[in-house]
């Protein structure tokens, strides 16, 4: 089993699993023509500060960011902080501050994708869109866009969402959305099964594990109650008759078990009443 993908589940950690690709950065920077880009967001420049073409995407769910991620993707999560910013779910992000002090203002939204070699790249809403970062930007274009490097191999495009990561691997990912490159099909089975709306998205390759592959997800259905939905790509016969002995006990806990089962797919959603979060928190996913 991939124990660094199934450690992230267990804990229900999004945030931090892609902290270590953040870094302290300089005091200042250097534009293309050289000036200095060390603004507060009062005075910072918007967007069009920055030549080229900008980054164009809707990221409203896990899907929106798989359909502009390259093949080969073995952990993808989505997260929309705005939204549960006020809920228990936002208990889960820890400390967003970090995240925060990588663009100056508040990420509202966030997409990390990883790879089985351990590469990967970073999508982020940012509110308001300024430039409130130092920064060095590339002398030449690729495909229309520039690079900001922010210092240890590390760089943004510039859009809404802001890319981020390696620029290697950014411009696999502009080459999937300028059509040049096929994007990610590795999860399409599972999320067929994935209702849209969540705000919590999570989604892995299992190596000799529980599944072949296994989709999680948060959300509120109302003011009151809260759903958790996993489904398991070929799950083994264990995770099959776990999930059964799970739902029969869940009514002594306050659980409501909903389960679909196909030949290849078994999906699970769980409901609980808010008030008792660590209770749906606690309950095994397999």
């Amino acid at each position: 089993m991939n124990t660094k993908y199934i450690a992230i589940f267990l804990a229900v950690i999004m945030v931090m699993s892609i902290m270590p690709f953040f870094f302290s950065g300089g005091s200042n920077g250097e534009t293309a023509d050289n000036s200095v880009v060390d603004n507060s967001v009062v005075d910072a420049a918007g967007f069009e500060s920055i030549p080229g073409e900008h980054v164009d995407h809707e990221l409203n769910s896990l899907a929106d960011g798989l359909a502009v991620t390259p093949e080969g993707v073995a952990f993808a999560e989505y997260v929309d902080i705005d939204s549960i910013r006020d809920t228990p779910l936002y208990l889960m992000m820890g400390n967003t501050s970090q995240l925060d002090s990588v663009y100056g203002v508040q990420v509202t939204k966030l997409y990390s994708a990883e790879y089985a070699n351990q590469h990967s790249f970073n999508m982020h809403v940012i509110n308001p869109e300024v430039i409130a970062f130092p920064y060095y930007l590339s002398e030449d274009a690729y495909n229309g866009y520039y690079f900001a490097s922010r210092g240890s191999d590390l760089y943004n495009v510039i859009g809404n969402p802001m890319l981020f990561g390696q620029q290697d691997r950014l411009e696999d990912v502009l080459d999937v959305m300028k059509g040049d490159a096929n994007a990610s099909s590795d999860f399409s089975r599972l999320m067929e099964f994935v209702e849209p709306g969540a705000p919590v998205q999570q989604v892995m390759v299992v190596n000799d594990g529980f599944a072949d592959q296994y989709y999680f997800d948060l959300m509120f259905l109302d003011d009151s109650r809260l759903s958790r939905t996993t489904v398991y790509l070929n799950p083994t016969d264990g995770t099959r008759n776990n999930i059964t002995a799970y739902a029969a006990e869940g009514p002594d806990k306050g659980l409501d078990y909903d389960i679909e089962s196909q030949e290849d797919i078994l999906k699970v959603t769980v409901t609980l009443d808010s008030s008792d979060f660590y209770t749906f928190l606690g309950e095994p996913a397999w």
